[in-house]
């Protein structure tokens, strides 16, 4: 039986995100820019940027929550 994370069907470029658990330089919303490459289908990793800061970062898609899906037509 194969465990789903929660959200983490719904996470493509141009959703917008949090992070769970944040710690320092981590709270806000972030916009998804795209899959790492070669991140592992068990638990990929996103390349994200904070809305307000645009301060870039990694995150693995277990530590991500939804707050607004990709627009259709603006990735």
């Amino acid at each position: 039986m194969e465990v789903q994370i929660p959200g983490m069907q719904d996470i493509e470029t141009g959703s917008e995100v949090k992070v769970r658990k944040p710690g320092q330089g981590e709270r806000g919303v972030w916009r998804v820019t795209g899959e790492v490459a070669n991140s592992g289908p068990d638990d990929p990793a996103y390349d994200l940027t904070n809305l307000v800061s645009g301060r870039r970062r990694i995150f693995r898609a277990s530590r991500l929550t939804v707050v607004r899906a990709a627009r259709p037509g603006r990735r």
